[in-house]
């Protein structure tokens, strides 16, 4: 199934299925994680890997739909003028995603971006350069946008030159110092590493909670094993201290539905096998 619906309380979340795609070479994602550890993970976690042992990446964009309005986190990949059609075998698919869900862009009031990484904002924009949600504001972290004001790589320049530089002329944007608290269902919370700004979006309703954590985990195997980085980790220990407390948070509400933007799994929950082992349990509805 494409697209995966799950209420959480009042919350109502769609993840919706932006990419499905390959990311290249295992080794090359994961530059810095042992041989070994990858091919154990590759034989644990199958629905990861492509041909020729090569990353498959999901990538997604949720929606919410709450008391107070409708929220979209993150927005994909972006259309085929987006910097991420440098490396990407497809465009993004979410505005056919929402029409699938039957949802317009006009619909959104707030659009949340988890981190400036072009497969996560590459949406921001039609292939016109205006919002492609007319009606929302957009949410990101300000250490993220003072993070790409000072980048100087190809990939961090072309996010700022073509999106988020062209979104806040529109003066669309807000600029978050940490943690907000958008409603008394969801609340973004900073967690940097990942990127300076990287946040995720905290749902609590009726006594059930998610986090969609967004690339808090870019692997199965780093929930057991938090140490393991990402090659895009702007910051390894950073990323590695809040996998911890973002999987601390998840172990000490038990039953927290968790949502990572590139698994095979859009929702999941954590348990602990007999011998102590983490398990990763897929939530299919």
């Amino acid at each position: 199934m494409p697209h995966l619906t799950i209420d959480v309380g009042v919350v109502r979340i769609t993840a919706l299925l932006d990419a499905d795609i390959d990311g290249g070479p295992m080794r090359e994602a994961f530059p810095d994680v042992p041989p070994e550890r990858l091919l154990a993970a590759q034989e644990l976690f199958p629905g990861e890997t492509g041909p020729e042992d090569s990353w498959r990446l999901r990538v997604r964009a949720w929606l919410l739909l709450h008391p107070e309005g409708v929220l979209l986190f993150d927005t994909g990949i972006g259309p085929e003028t987006a910097p991420a059609s440098a490396w990407s075998s497809e465009p993004g698919a979410l505005a056919a995603a929402l029409a699938e869900v039957k949802a317009t862009p006009e619909h959104v009031d707030v659009v949340a971006i988890s981190h400036v990484h072009d497969d996560h904002v590459g949406g921001v924009l039609t292939t016109n350069g205006d919002p492609a949600f007319a009606r929302a504001r957009y949410l990101m972290q300000r250490a993220d946008a003072d993070w790409l004001e000072d980048a100087d790589d190809e990939d961090s320049a072309a996010v700022r030159d073509s999106l988020v530089r062209p979104l806040r002329r529109a003066g669309v944007v807000e600029l978050l110092d940490g943690d907000r608290r958008l409603t008394d269902h969801l609340e973004l919370h900073h967690a940097p590493g990942h990127t300076p700004g990287h946040q995720i979006l905290r749902v609590v309703s009726d006594g059930e909670r998610a986090l969609l954590s967004a690339d808090t985990w870019n692997h199965p195997m780093q929930l057991a094993q938090p140490d393991l980085p990402s090659g895009p980790d702007h910051d390894h220990k950073g990323a590695a201290a809040a996998r911890r407390a973002v999987l601390a948070e998840a172990l000490g509400h038990p039953g927290t539905l968790i949502a990572p933007t590139h698994f095979a799994a859009a929702f999941g929950r954590l348990a602990n096998a007999r011998d102590g082992a983490l398990l990763w349990q897929p939530v299919d509805g």
